[in-house]
């Protein structure tokens, strides 16, 4: 037996239901299967979103974080004054390449004791600024991301529409196997870095014991 505080309840709902019915011109029992209906569709639109979030959380690969940051201009003078001598952070090395058009300058900032993990800025110049890649366009060229196991990240990434840059993986300016997810996506891969050119570097295993 419904008790009067249910009955109090559960009546506006009912009430809400004949008036729409008959404002509808539809039969109590055809609205009711309309009503099931609605209930069903987002009943399964939960059911796919939880099915697509437990794909996601299946994925091979963990991002582990900030690599490097990579900024570019045609004044290698001007980003020297910036970020060495004004910021103080140490030179570790240098890169050229005619293939990729670029001369760049490696910095550290941060430390790698005591569990940290330093992060990398390019300085990035062209070698011709009127030939492509402009790596000083955008002035912030990109990001790289450490991630634990390239290959099985690239694999699952295009495998669910994330769209590379051409060129594949291959050994970047400090020396890890690297590959780049293009900022823009496509018809056929519709998954870009929203504007962004991102980079991820193979992690080596004392970088991996460290973040994971």
């Amino acid at each position: 037996m419904i008790s009067p505080h249910t009955l109090r309840q559960i009546r506006p709902a009912f009430q809400s239901i004949s008036n729409l019915a008959t404002c509808r011109c539809l039969p109590l029992g055809a609205f009711a299967a309309l009503e099931l209906k609605s209930k069903m569709r987002t009943s399964f639109q939960t059911t796919t979103t939880i099915r697509n979030a437990n794909t996601l959380s299946a994925r091979p690969f963990k991002i582990l974080g900030l690599q490097q940051v990579a900024v570019g201009s045609t004044d290698a003078a001007s980003m020297k004054k910036l970020w060495v001598d004004t910021f103080g952070l140490e030179k570790i090395g240098s890169y050229a390449s005619e293939k990729e058009n670029v001369a760049e300058d490696i910095l550290k900032v941060g430390t790698d004791e005591n569990g940290s993990v330093s992060v990398e800025i390019d300085l990035m110049c062209p070698l011709d600024e009127d030939k492509s890649p402009k790596v000083h366009k955008p002035p912030l060229n990109h990001i790289g991301l450490w991630v634990d196991d390239l290959r099985s990240a690239v694999r699952w990434m295009e495998s669910n529409g994330v769209r590379f840059t051409p060129g594949g993986i291959r050994k970047g300016a400090a020396g890890h196997d690297v590959t780049f997810i293009h900022p823009k996506g496509n018809e056929t891969a519709p998954i870009g870095g929203c504007g962004v050119l991102i980079e991820l570097v193979q992690a080596p295993k004392d970088i991996i014991e460290k973040l994971k």
